[in-house]
């Protein structure tokens, strides 16, 4: 894929580290990927070009909506990242009418304007670094949610990592990380201040570092004396190396996930409020602030001197001791690690690029048995051969070409052009592999040059719907044993279903996990292609099991009806439409309507 990162950078500051780890992994990924900037500060292996993105003449920036139009075009660019409120602006003019998608990740708390109440210039996708920055743009913009996903900062293992360190009992070195201009400067004035004067009233040596300021930006109102020094340390990049010199660190954002991933005591004060010392106790309720830099009512920092005592003293007494120094680390490492969330935000480019092509809902239709005759059934989840007939006569004289998931996984990733994409879409889906979705269903299929999925389950030794037997619902065969290949020249293309017919929502991690995971190899391995879907079954997920289809290296899923009013806004909960066995021509033209899906959202209040 074709990717422009666009930053406003005059100084390094978290946006850009952030975006050199995204860079580092889709450069790694074989992706071509483009990086625009005032300045740039961080390392990248992106191609890179100098913009003054950042600009208050008008005339100039008219002059780089056009410049940066002509560049998209050029390097055939499929997708923007953009970092700051400068790039998003400029990406919304240069992008106008061009079929690129964008994604925006917003790094702090938002000024509210009208501008951004009457249009939103962040693209298609919106990422918040935390889920009070997410609250803000729901409650002040009143953004889609379906199009704003809080996604975390994504910190590298290899530069990041725990080391136990001996607990001194004096002569402290002590971080005071952060700039020291805007509302961080307010922050660190604060600090260091009342640091500074809890140190001197316990009467301990120490020395202090201000770490990515200055301290000609500073009012401080306290003397050092004998036993405290305070310096300015320049470092560029921070790794765990870094954090290692010090006893104590004071930071919010990234900085202070580095530093507990690093084994370091940390206490978050960020440019909104003070959290404390981590613990393990409370270390994930920081998450929600992005550790103290967001705040939704007001962004200057208050410091109460009662709760630093209390924090410091916990500190000093040694009751913050390795093992739970190393089991905060080991948390958060996983909870951002950039495998993981560069994967979520690529996923989200996919998403942008195809809805920017095609923003329509796509029918996706629910079959089960293809019986010869009606059946004693109190699901009634089938349709009988005579009458699915008349269905695919219906989709032939409505103009319908079916696609299957491994078709939209061509258009999202670039490998198809959008020219090829039908005018009138349409997915048929078929759930467990019955012997008579082979036997009836794929002649038929095939006589009007239709496909379809089928959701199969991984287990070749389930030869019927055990879990539907009961006085209502006759056993109905499915296809199993060696017999399976014949799927392989059917209509059908293979999707997972998991093993046996089991809710994947009643398992723990591990075993969903392996549910998802193992399903999608044993049927790779059983039909040699890919299996890009899965298929929730009894159609019940929910955002936990969404998430892992996408680790766990799935393409999409589909659920019954819950998900986006579009398919690419919850790619991992899509919204199929039940067929049953007395549809008529109303209710499949209704069901197969561009405004079904948003029919069926408001009428059930999804």
């Amino acid at each position: 894929m074709n990717i422009l990162h666009l930053l406003s950078q005059n100084h390094l500051t978290g946006s850009e580290v952030y975006a050199a780890q995204l860079i580092a992994d889709q450069v790694e990924k074989k992706n071509n990927v483009f990086q625009i900037s005032n300045g740039f500060f961080s390392e990248t292996l992106a191609k890179k070009y100098p913009l003054a993105v950042e600009t208050k003449s008008f005339l100039e920036f008219i002059k780089n909506v056009f410049w940066l139009r002509q560049f998209l075009i050029k390097e055939k660019i499929q997708v923007i990242h953009t970092h700051s409120r400068a790039s998003a602006k400029l990406a919304f003019w240069a992008r106008s009418f061009l079929k690129i998608g964008m994604v925006s990740t917003i790094h702090g708390r938002q000024h509210p304007s009208l501008s951004k109440k009457i249009h939103n210039q962040y693209g298609d996708f919106l990422i918040a670094v935390c889920e009070t920055l997410e609250t803000q743009l729901l409650q002040n913009f009143k953004y889609n949610s379906k199009r704003l996903q809080v996604i975390k900062n994504p910190i590298s293992s290899e530069s990041f990592n725990f080391k136990k360190i001996d607990f001194k009992k004096n002569n402290f070195k002590i971080a005071i990380i952060g700039r020291t201009t805007g509302p961080k400067g307010k922050r660190t004035e604060l600090i260091l201040n009342a640091i500074i004067n809890q140190f001197k009233k316990l009467n301990l040596n120490a020395e202090f570092f201000l770490v990515g300021g200055s301290l000609k930006d500073l009012n401080l109102d306290t003397n050092l004396d004998t036993n405290l020094n305070l310096f300015e340390k320049k470092i560029s990049s921070l790794t765990s190396k870094d954090y290692y010199e010090f006893d104590l660190v004071i930071g919010s954002g990234r900085v202070a996930i580095e530093s507990i991933i690093s084994g370091i005591p940390t206490i978050s004060f960020g440019e909104a409020k003070y959290l404390g010392l981590a613990r393990i106790t409370t270390v994930t309720s920081q998450y929600a602030s992005n550790f103290g830099d967001m705040d939704i009512t007001s962004i200057l920092p208050t410091l109460n001197i009662q709760n630093l005592e209390n924090d410091l003293d916990t500190w000093l007494s040694g009751n913050l001791a390795g093992p739970e120094l190393q089991q905060m680390s080991e948390k958060v490492q996983a909870d951002f690690d950039t495998k993981k969330i560069s994967l979520r935000i690529f996923r989200l480019y996919e998403s942008s690029y195809f809805l920017r092509n095609y923003s329509s809902w796509i029918p996706i239709l629910m079959y089960h048995k293809i019986p010869a005759s009606e059946l004693k059934s109190q699901h009634k989840i089938y349709v009988t051969q005579k009458r699915f007939k008349k269905h695919l006569q219906f989709f032939k004289s409505f103009g319908f070409q079916t696609l299957t998931f491994s078709d939209l996984k061509k258009f999202k990733s670039g490998l198809l052009s959008f020219e090829q994409f039908p005018k009138k879409p349409l997915i048929l889906t078929f759930d467990d592999g019955y012997k008579d979705n082979l036997d009836y269903a794929s002649p038929l299929l095939k006589k009007y040059n239709f496909k379809a999925q089928l959701f199969l389950l991984a287990d070749p030794d389930i030869d019927s719907n055990k879990w539907d037997h009961s006085e209502t619902e006759p056993s109905h065969e499915i296809i199993s044993g060696a017999d399976r290949l014949k799927w392989k020249d059917s209509a059908f293309e293979i999707g997972s279903h998991g093993f046996s017919h089991q809710k994947i929502t009643g398992m723990n991690e591990a075993d969903a996990r392996l549910e998802l995971r193992k399903s999608k190899q044993d049927l790779e391995t059983e039909f040699q292609k890919n299996i890009p879907v899965y298929a929730f079954t009894y159609g019940d997920t929910n955002d936990k099991t969404a998430d892992l289809a996408l680790e766990e290296g799935y393409d999409y899923a589909v659920n019954t009806d819950t998900g986006g009013l579009l398919l690419e806004e919850d790619p991992y909960k899509i919204f199929r439409v039940n067929i049953f066995p007395n549809e008529t021509v109303f209710s499949l033209f209704k069901k197969t309507s561009r405004w079904y899906r948003s029919y069926y959202f408001k009428k059930r209040k999804k």
